[in-house]
């Protein structure tokens, strides 16, 4: 008998090692990821209306583009130089770019600057485009504390002179409160607020010229 149930058990115990490593066993369930928006908070923190101008010229707006390591919604971080990791169980909803463009739509339209902003593919006329490329966004951990870096370069080309009248680098670093990630969530959306608004500082002087009716002396 004492044979018998040895022998029994070792049966079942195949049985239970050869289920455990069949294609057909039931995975392993883990909790899904994390997911995380990049947003505009703006200063007064309502959603103020469009401020076309019908004396300033058309703004196309194209789609972002993304440097190599930024392309898909994995969240970045780096603990050494030239080395770039992802958080396992934590990401954006969507790549930083394509979270960026509506924030760059909005903050363009509320500049004030523009008798319009439109998106490619478009129909509409148009005087100057925007090209934008996310160059980084990715959390820094330093031994005690960690920040995030942000940088975008700009690029605003006038159609019908063809030639560049912006070309720049902006480049945002924002402390974070801890060394987690989501506190590098809520430090790369404060380093959006601020660079949507050096944005707006960034064209000023170079788009008021070119609207009708504005005196160079009132620009300040």
């Amino acid at each position: 008998m004492d044979a018998r149930r040895t022998l029994w058990g070792f049966a079942l115990g195949v049985v239970i090692v050869v289920s455990a490593c069949s294609p057909f066993a039931p995975p392993t369930s883990e909790p899904p990821p994390n997911v995380y928006l990049l947003q505009w908070e703006q200063p007064d923190g309502g959603d103020a209306a469009a401020k076309s101008n019908p004396l300033c010229p058309t703004l196309l707006l194209s789609s972002p583009r993304e440097a190599p390591g930024y392309v898909g919604a994995s969240m970045a971080y780096t603990e050494e130089p030239h080395r770039i990791d992802y958080f396992a169980h934590h990401r954006w909803a969507d790549s930083p770019a394509r979270m960026l463009e509506p924030l760059l739509m909005r903050a363009l339209e509320q500049s004030g600057l523009f008798k319009a902003v439109v998106r490619a593919p478009t129909t509409a006329q148009f005087e100057l485009r925007l090209d934008t490329e996310v160059l980084q966004l990715v959390q820094v951990f330093e031994p005690t504390a960690s920040k995030v870096e942000l940088a975008v370069r700009i690029s605003v080309l006038d159609m019908n002179e063809r030639r560049v009248l912006i070309g720049d680098v902006l480049e945002i670093t924002q402390p974070a409160n801890e060394r987690t990630p989501y506190a590098g969530v809520v430090a790369a959306n404060r380093a959006v607020d601020r660079l949507l608004t050096e944005l707006q500082e960034l064209l000023r002087p170079v788009i008021e010229p070119r609207c009708r009716g504005i005196e160079p002396a009132s620009r300040q």
